[in-house]
Parts: C-alpha cells; sequence; structure tokens
C-alpha cells in the first residue's frame, strides 16, 4: 500500500488508530530533529548545565515548540497549495526576500558545517579511546575526514536517487536520532535526576526567581540567545518545506505532517537536551552557592561520570569505557546526520535559486557547496564558534518566520484553508510569540556580538598604548592611562 493510500485508509479512524499509523509513516520530522540536533545545541547545552545547572531546563523545550510552530504554519501552506516557498516569496512577497533568504540560509549553512566535522570527529576520537585506540593527531583527524566525507556523500546521493531512498534514509534517521536520546539518557540516568531542581528549571521558576533577585550569570546570555537560535534556523526552513514537496504529501497529509512535527522533532530534541543538560550539571555544574565553570569539551564530564557509573556497573574500569562509548556515540551521531542534512539543504537551496530541476546531477552538485567544512575535524570541539554561528543566525529568522506568516493569512494563495476564527487568532498569536523570541535572541545576539568586539578592539588599543610607552622612555609626561576592558563575552563562555 502506498503512503497516500495508507493516508487515506486512516482518514474518520480513531485518533488512536491514527496515531499508530502515522508512527510509521513520519520522516521528515526526524529530519528536521536531526538537523537540530547539531554542535550548536550541544554547545549550549554545555553551557547550560556548567554555567546554572538544572536553572536553563527550559529553554530548549520553549524553542523547539516555537520552531514547530513556525514549521507546522509552513507545513499547512505547502500541503495545501504544493507551492513550492522560494517561489510563493519571489512571486508573492518580492523577489529580494527570496534571494535574501535563499542566499543567507546558503552561507549560514557553510559557516555550521565546521563545528559539525568537528563535533563528528571528537565524537569518534572518545570512541576510540573507549575502545583503547589513540586517534586524536593530526593523520589521525585528516583520517577520519578522508572517511567523513565520502561517506556523507554517499548518503546525500542515497537520498537524492528516489523514493526508495528516500524511505531508507529516513528510517536510519529515525533510528539514529532515538539512538541519540538514549545515549545521553544513559548518560543522565546514571547520575540521578534531582527532582525538585528538575521541575524548578523545566519551568523556569528558578531562572525567575534568580532574574528577579539580582540578575543571572551575564556569562550565560550569548548560551541562551544561541539554545533559542538554534532549535530553528533558516536553512531548515528550506529544508522542511521541500522534504515535504519531495514525498509528495497534500491536504490530506496535514495531521500526519503536525504528528510528525511533534513526534519526529519537538519530543527527541526536547528529551535529549534535557538529558545533555542534567549530565553536565550532575557531573561539573555549579555547587549550591558557587558560580559556575566554562566548559570547552563535553568530555570533560567523563572523569566525573566514570565514577557514578562505575558503582552502578561494579567496576570503574566498565563506568569509564561505558560512558566513553555513550558520549563519543552521541555526538558523532549528532554532528554526521546535522552534517548530512545541511548538504541536502544546501541541494535544494542551490536548485531553487538557480531555477534548476530537483532531480538528476543537479541537487547533488550544488549539495556539495559546504564541503570545505570537513576541514571543521582539526577543531577541537569549536563551542563558541557554533554558539557564535547560530546567535548570527537569529536576526534574519523573524523576517522569514513573518513572511510565512504573512502567507498563510494571504486568501489568494490559501483559499479555503485560509485561518478564520479562533484558528487564526491562534496562529497568529502562536507565530507573533515565535516573531517575539527570535527578535529578541537577536537583539541580545547582535548586542553581545557588540560588546565581544568593543572589548577586543579596547584591549588592543591597550595593549597598543602599553608598547608605545615601554618604546619611548625619554617621554615621561606622557601618561597611558588604560581602563579596564569589559570582560570579553567569548572568554566567559560566549
Amino acid at each position: 500500500m502506498s503512503e497516500r493510500d495508507s493516508v487515506a485508509h486512516l482518514t474518520g479512524k480513531p485518533f488512536l488508530r491514527r496515531v499508530a499509523g502515522y508512527v510509521k509513516l513520519c520522516g521528515p520530522g526526524y529530519m528536521q530533529s536531526a538537523m537540530t540536533l547539531g554542535a550548536s545545541s550541544i554547545a549550549s547545552c554545555v553551557l547550560f548545565g556548567a554555567l546554572m545547572g538544572y536553572e536553563l531546563l527550559w529553554i530548549n523545550p520553549l524553542a523547539i515548540l516555537s520552531g514547530c510552530f513556525v514549521l507546522a504554519a509552513i507545513a499547512k501552506q505547502v500541503c495545501h497549495t504544493g507551492e513550492r516557498p522560494y517561489d510563493s516569496f519571489k512571486r508573492r512577497l518580492h523577489p529580494a526576500l527570496a534571494v535574501l533568504w535563499g542566499a543567507s540560509a546558503l552561507v549560514g549553512t557553510v559557516v555550521w558545517h565546521f563545528p559539525q566535522y568537528g563535533l563528528t570527529a571528537n565524537g569518534v576520537l572518545t570512541v576510540g579511546q573507549a575502545f583503547g585506540v589513540h586517534l586524536d593527531t593530526t593523520a589521525g583527524r585528516v583520517g577520519i575526514g578522508a572517511l567523513l566525507l565520502p561517506l556523507a556523500c554517499v548518503v546525500v546521493w542515497f537520498y537524492q536517487s528516489g523514493s526508495k531512498g528516500v524511505r531508507v534514509f529516513e528510517q536510519i534517521t529515525k533510528l539514529m536520532v532515538w539512538g541519540i536520546v538514549f545515549a545521553f539518557a544513559c548518560v543522565a540516568l546514571g547520575t540521578g535526576i534531582r527532582l525538585m531542581p528538575f521541575l524548578r528549571g523545566i519551568t523556569g521558576i528558578a531562572f525567575l526567581a534568580d532574574w528577579l533577585n539580582g540578575g543571572i550569570d551575564p556569562r550565560a546570555v550569548v548560551p541562551i540567545v544561541g539554545g533559542l537560535a538554534a532549535a530553528l534556523g533558516l536553512n531548515m526552513v528550506f529544508l522542511y518545506p521541500y522534504s515535504l514537496l519531495r514525498k509528495g504529501w497534500e491536504k490530506d497529509h496535514q495531521e500526519l505532517a503536525y504528528f510528525d512535527l511533534a513526534s519526529g522533532m519537538a519530543v527527541p530534541f526536547i528529551f535529549a537536551t534535557t538529558f545533555m543538560v542534567i549530565a553536565v550539571a550532575n557531573t561539573i555544574g555549579p555547587a549550591e552557592g558557587a558560580p559556575g565553570k566554562v566548559l570547552s569539551d563535553i568530555r570533560e564530564v567523563i572523569p566525573v561520570l566514570a565514577p557514578s557509573l562505575g558503582k552502578v556497573l561494579g567496576s570503574e574500569q566498565a563506568g569509564l569505557f561505558i560512558s566513553q562509548l555513550m558520549l563519543g556515540f552521541g555526538m558523532s551521531a549528532i554532528g554526521f546526520t546535522t552534517v548530512v542534512m545541511q548538504m541536502l539543504a544546501c541541494g535544494f537551496i542551490g536548485c531553487e535559486m538557480t531555477g534548476r530541476k530537483h532531480d538528476g546531477l543537479a541537487p547533488f552538485l550544488f549539495a556539495l557547496i559546504p564541503v570545505v567544512g570537513v576541514c571543521g575535524v582539526m577543531i577541537k570541539l569549536p563551542w563558541q564558534a557554533a554558539v557564535l554561528g547560530a546567535s548570527l543566525n537569529a536576526p534574519l529568522m523573524p523576517v522569514a518566520t513573518l513572511c510565512f506568516m504573512i502567507l498563510l493569512n494571504q486568501r489568494s494563495f490559501m483559499g479555503e484553508q485560509t485561518p478564520r476564527g479562533w484558528r487564526r487568532f491562534g496562529w497568529n498569536t502562536a507565530l507573533g510569540v515565535s516573531i517575539l523570541l527570535m527578535t529578541s535572541a537577536a537583539y541580545f545576539g547582535i548586542r553581545s556580538n557588540l560588546q565581544t568586539y568593543r572589548a577586543k578592539r579596547q584591549a588592543r588599543e591597550a595593549a597598543h598604548g602599553s608598547t608605545s610607552a615601554h618604546s619611548a622612555p625619554h617621554q615621561p609626561d606622557i601618561r597611558f592611562e588604560q581602563s579596564r576592558a569589559p570582560e570579553d563575552p567569548d572568554e566567559r563562555g560566549g
């Protein structure tokens, strides 16, 4: 039975029967989940747990739910109209908006590619350590890159080869996504979950209390912005509608698309990121009344985690092995799936911007645009670059979301599917809140980046002034007053 016939067969069935059938048909949502769970997400989670323990657990659920509403609005438009969003932007809004969206998504994808390869390589290194194999050398990292790049190209080609390749790829993606969740669940549960801090953190009560009692740790601002921005990127907004079109989802598939987003994107993302924050908070998070510290590597939890798992397994050596294996698999799976998704996104973007069909050699060649990112295997976990990349993505996301919001309310575009009454109020409220969150993230991201630039400039000017003073001892009357530069956000974990 074809997918279209399966959906038609489920129409009118009780809700639980429909859900049971939808589980087998899900796919694009898992692709979004695999793309969302990247280096930026891990970077934010590591910094959340290390700096503030359980206090920022609410960030990732809020961010992904906001992103799901945006993608649900896109699914409603694509399934009803069958129009390609790039064409909709160009014909119904303005050609400049289409070009801005496509070009920004393409550039952002290339930038994000570097930390994904860095994350994947370091995951492989950690798995190698579990088996006593030391690969953390220049030759070892080059070798890992030489294996990852062709493997990613094969997977991309397999997906683009046709409907059978799409189905197989989606099934593999589902296994990878839930494997990631399982890996970080083992790490988090191995150290135990503190119930009351968890409830105060996931609801935002602890954060609100800190905010009202004098503010939060300023080092957490950039990770918060990165966490909000990483949940939905411009390239994700490009990839998602074209994955729906490639599967041929139409009007009858709208409910399936909503279920797919909830079960395939939101749920795995919330579980995985929550377990990551808990694992870091439990092992090297801040002690009671003490400030947290900045981490550069999630693998710093291994020396603390190994004894905890060792008690459960009866051997500290076994605890070390399992902790390395679980963390290594989680990092490599997250990084590699994101690499593949970003290549697929570039394939769709390139074809749309050049007006080429999404078949043959063209999408594969465009998918190769970001492969320069394989050089990222040489970078030792660029967490700060990953969070910075997510924050740089933030300014244009409200613009793209506003465009989709306008299209959703255009009767000439949506016809009888144009939301009315309470449904219109609900859609516009949800999208309005998403735009507000994205705009806030963009504002704080831009402000933090400007502060970083000013701090570095002041530090350079101060250093130059100090050098000039030492080189001119014959002018004692000239004084160089060096004010203390603001603390560099990069040094604070941003």
